[in-house]
């Protein structure tokens, strides 16, 4: 049965998409957090996969070793063709997101010191027994016989003395570790004060930024270059269809794998202008069935700004969750 391979602090997990529209495609993931989904707030970006949720896997690395989290109840997360709630991810392993296969490898490898008892090398033991005369039954022996008591009790303090040797020096290890974690701890624990929490969070986000470029520099360009042209395609067709949430997706997925694409900028802010657009209309429309005392119509256009939307801290949707309320209790009231 496999274990989960410990991962030592600051060592990158590399992705490898082994089949889906990303195929070929590997990240190289630094972070000790992150997220796989369609979502563009996703580290990890799945584009073009829609039975992969928007945000359908979190990854958490640790010094026990990688692990996977299931973030969506509809969408199952596979390991190895085996669903999964959470588990420990084995070098070499297949998790299956959607419709795409995704192997997981170890960016680098951690060595690990062991304390062995010295040995005596074989050819030292076989000089000693050529030393020894034989007294004629096979059986070597150097002078004249000691008392097996004896040689037994000496063995067996030698052995304990260095099992004890072992054993202390493991302990001061394990000691250094402990004490100097919980200095780390109590240093961390410090107050600290607005301005320093404000740099702190422009030194993550300046690091999280450089990682990502250089993620991005590592993926072949011409694979990139073509997945984001194919979701620029995607994104026109459905801009000209009207559906311009599912444009937002495919524009927002081109620019995460080329953000220089001069199309897909410029279609991605007319999508969002055109996608507020609708917003407003149903935002008026419901107004217009409220007043006509329409409130079934009202509800339902009111609904669909708030399946639009999305965010209940906007307040847009508080305003339609507030209309759409007030029509439906018109509704139930004449039963």
């Amino acid at each position: 049965m496999s274990t989960a391979v410990a991962i030592a602090p600051g060592i990158e997990t590399r992705w490898t998409i082994a089949s889906g529209s990303m195929k070929g495609a590997v990240r190289a993931m630094a972070q000790s957090q992150f997220t796989i989904g369609r979502a563009p707030e996703c580290e990890f970006i799945i584009a073009n996969d829609p039975k992969c949720s928007r945000r359908q896997a979190g990854i958490r690395v640790s010094s026990r070793g990688c692990e996977i989290t299931s973030l969506n109840d509809k969408n199952p997360v596979l390991v190895n063709g085996r669903e999964v709630e959470t588990a420990m991810l084995n070098d070499g392993d297949r998790v299956t997101l959607g419709d795409t296969e995704v192997q997981f490898n170890m960016g680098g490898e951690v060595q690990v010191e062991s304390f062995r008892p010295a040995i005596a090398a074989p050819t030292q033991l076989a000089s000693v027994s050529q030393m020894m005369p034989y007294d004629g039954m096979n059986t070597p022996h150097a002078g004249p016989p000691r008392p097996r008591g004896k040689s037994h009790s000496q063995a067996a303090a030698q052995g304990n003395s260095k099992r004890f040797l072992i054993y202390g020096v493991v302990a001061v290890v394990v000691g250094y570790l402990i004490f100097s974690d919980n200095t780390k701890k109590k240093e961390d624990f410090g107050l600290r004060t607005e301005q320093q929490m404000s740099a702190d969070i422009e030194s993550a986000n300046k690091i999280k930024e450089a990682r990502e470029n250089e993620n991005a520099k590592r993926m072949d360009p011409s694979v990139a270059s073509r997945q984001a042209q194919e979701n620029y395609v995607r994104g026109f067709r459905d801009y000209r269809k009207g559906q311009y949430e599912r444009s937002l997706e495919n524009f927002q997925a081109c620019l995460a794998l080329d953000p220089g694409h001069v199309l897909c900028n410029r279609y991605l802010r007319l999508s969002q202008r055109k996608f507020n657009e609708m917003i407003q209309y149903y935002v008026l429309l419901g107004r217009k069935y409220r007043d006509q005392n329409q409130f079934a119509a009202c509800r339902s256009a009111f609904r669909n700004v708030m399946v639009m939307v999305k965010d209940a801290n906007n307040e847009t949707y508080k305003l339609a969750k507030a209309n759409y309320e007030a029509c439906n209790a018109f509704i139930e009231g004449r039963f």
